[in-house]
């Protein structure tokens, strides 16, 4: 089990160098990754909002062997060549530490700006988009004519990144965004609307469903809630291990920039 720091992009995380700092301090407590919120506007949280890629670079620059990365881009609000270069460019800086994250995003980031929030849309732009996405990382020449995206006579240098979609159970549609992909972020809803783990139990469904959509069936499984009583902890991880989960994040979107800093100094669970 490898466990990360999931920090929202937003409010008193709002500032660059808070969420640097938090890294460079995850780093040094033992920590394996740390992973960032990607919106635009605060929509029903406060502002100011950090663009990820920016503080993903000074991280990239403060640190030296934790992971990395958005987690999740939202990708049919971004042009998939610009996001592979960017990736790419990131992938570089970094020594190879990023961990790429898709999905979809929040429906205001659409909405606001005159797009579609449609889901169905969102979903088909996710699946042909992660498509090109790895075309593009693969160093090979692109050639691509769909739906929402278009490509022609472009090739990019090989990069490895792995790339890991997202999405929420339960769900009656196959996993989008997960042929190919290394890895995946799922999310569920109790039922008063909040976040929580899923259980061992889902968490063999949820995998399978994600190999029967194409994704490796090596691939890493990553589990969240903002639930305190969800953080991280070594007893439960075991089971957890052994249900195909290889991620476990602590989540600060509940906390103080501080709180979360106290949090993080105790390092990751042992064991």
């Amino acid at each position: 089990m490898r466990y990360g720091i999931y920090v929202p992009s937003f409010g008193a995380y709002g500032d660059p160098a808070v969420l640097r700092d938090l890294a460079v301090a995850a780093e040094s407590a033992g920590w394996h990754g740390y992973f960032m919120w990607d919106l635009i506007s605060p929509g029903q949280y406060d502002p100011p909002v950090a663009d990820p890629w920016v503080v993903l670079a000074a991280i990239a620059q403060a640190t030296g062997t934790i992971q990395l990365g958005p987690m999740v881009v939202p990708l049919p609000r971004r042009r998939p060549a610009k996001l592979a270069l960017e990736a790419g460019t990131l992938q570089s800086l970094s020594g190879g530490r990023l961990i790429l994250g898709l999905g979809t995003g929040v429906g205001w980031d659409y909405t606001n700006h005159g797009e579609s929030a449609k889901r169905s849309e969102l979903a088909a732009r996710l699946d042909e988009g992660a498509t090109l996405i790895h075309a593009l990382l693969s160093g090979e020449p692109v050639e691509h004519i769909g739906t929402y995206y278009q490509a022609t006579g472009v090739r990019f240098p090989p990069t490895d990144v792995p790339v890991w979609t997202s999405g929420f159970w339960p769900r009656k549609a196959p996993v989008r965004g997960a042929r190919n992909a290394n890895g995946l972020f799922p999310q569920m809803r109790d039922k008063t609307d909040d976040f929580r783990l899923p259980t061992p139990s889902e968490v063999r469904g949820i995998r399978a469903e994600f190999i029967r959509a194409g994704g490796h069936a090596d691939g890493d499984i990553a589990i969240w809630s903002p639930n305190n009583a969800a953080a991280p902890a070594a007893a439960p991880a075991k089971e957890y291990e052994q249900a195909g989960v290889t991620w476990w994040f602590q989540d600060g979107s509940e906390l103080s920039p501080d709180d979360l800093l106290k949090r993080i100094a105790n390092g990751p669970p042992a064991g």
